[in-house]
């Protein structure tokens, strides 16, 4: 067997969790089926089909799309839940009113005539988050949460999603018309405006989801509960603690399989590249086709229910610098002009008189939040009245 560092080539929702692997290809295998989602009781289920290929064996003769095929879900009880195929080899089956006392498994069929399937398992009951809180020291602020697997749960596994206000560092007093006539140039009047209601970047909203799953096991202890387990710790200079910070954590059991397949994918993904280091061997999934059991494919995918909760941070935030540090008044090149067009195409005026050394510049993610990767779309839940 060869070893050889493998990519997804295919981007994956975030209901899965796979990571860059050391697999193992025997011979000329061109492409390895993977599998990334869990079967979701009481909400949509969104499984993602992808590929991974060997460096130096992807050819433009391959298949460059996601895996052509039809995904179901399927109970003890004869119940067949259909999945509907969207853009990016992402498959949703509606699994809302799929019953919690039934077995289940996903089943893949190809147009070739290909299957692959799960195991048949029961429902992994959803553990209770019995709290999310945060700690700062002054510097970060440390997040926390605790979850009861009751009796029938004892390996864990979280997600969470960030959103957070915040806020461009100057509301601008000053707008630049470009494009004006050189004369126009003599006139600093004309090349300055007034900013109208509708250019107000002030305030914006950013999300996002966490790349890899938080597990824990209580696996060899007396109860089966996690008590405060710091997942997560943010600089308070960080800008997601800026105005308002929330994150909504999801909680879900699994087996101990399970836990074991994800933790091992987590610590081959953080593998340092040192050339002395141990590389895992691979561990193989439990998506197995039914036409040749000794086929490899990748992912692990459990049947669970799952529980959320959500926590908001406040007045925690620290400003890291001066921000009128950032500010600058424009320089003439060596002829006395001023080439404020140039200048307009990073950089935008802010406050000060209307002329053409007078007015102060910044870089636009200084009057513009846009700039830093967020959006104006305020989310319909958000407590806050900015617009």
């Amino acid at each position: 067997m060869k070893k050889i560092i493998c990519f997804i080539a295919l981007a994956l929702a975030a209901a899965g969790c796979i990571y860059p692997f050391q697999a193992e290809f025997a011979g000329e295998t061109p492409e390895r089926l993977v599998v990334s989602g869990d079967i979701l009781i009481g909400e949509q289920t969104r499984i993602n089909l992808g590929y991974v290929f060997p460096i130096g064996t992807y050819k433009s003769t391959m298949r460059k799309n996601v895996p052509d095929a039809t995904v179901t879900v399927e109970n003890d009880r004869g119940q067949v839940f259909k999945g509907v195929r969207k853009a990016g080899g992402l498959h949703i089956i509606d699994t809302s009113n799929a019953p919690e006392d039934a077995r289940y498994r996903l089943y893949i069929k190809f147009k070739d005539g290909k299957e692959y399937a799960t195991p048949w398992s029961g429902v992994y009951q959803a553990p209770e988050i019995t709290d999310l809180s945060y700690t700062t020291d002054g510097s970060n602020i440390h997040l926390f949460i605790s979850l009861d697997g009751a009796d029938s749960l004892w390996n864990f596994r979280w997600d969470y999603t960030e959103t957070w206000e915040y806020h461009a560092w100057f509301v601008p007093e000053l707008m630049f018309v470009p494009g004006l006539p050189s004369p126009d140039n003599q006139n600093p009047a004309k090349i300055f405006r007034d900013p109208n209601p509708e250019e107000d970047y002030y305030y914006c909203w950013n999300s996002r989801e966490n790349v890899e799953p938080c597990l824990a096991s209580a696996e060899g202890k007396s109860d089966n509960i996690v008590s405060d387990d710091n997942f997560l710790t943010i600089p308070c200079s960080d800008e997601r603690l800026m105005v308002l910070y929330s994150i909504e954590v999801t909680a879900r059991g699994m087996s101990s399989a399970g836990r074991a397949y994800l933790n091992h994918q987590s610590v081959i993904s953080n593998i340092s590249g040192d050339l002395f280091q141990p590389v895992p061997s691979e561990m193989p999934g439990n998506v197995t086709s039914l036409d040749n059991p000794d086929e490899m494919t990748i992912g692990y995918v459990e049947t669970c229910k799952r529980t959320s909760r959500r926590l908001f941070v406040s007045g925690v935030y620290h400003i890291p610098f001066d921000p009128y540090l950032l500010l600058f008044h424009p320089e003439p090149d060596e002829d006395g002009n001023f080439d404020l067009d140039n200048l307009f195409v990073n950089h935008s005026p802010v406050f000060g008189p209307r002329s053409l050394n007078g007015a102060l510049w910044g870089s636009k993610r200084c009057t513009d939040c846009r700039a830093w990767g967020g959006t104006k779309t305020k989310p319909e839940w958000w407590p806050n009245d900015h617009k």
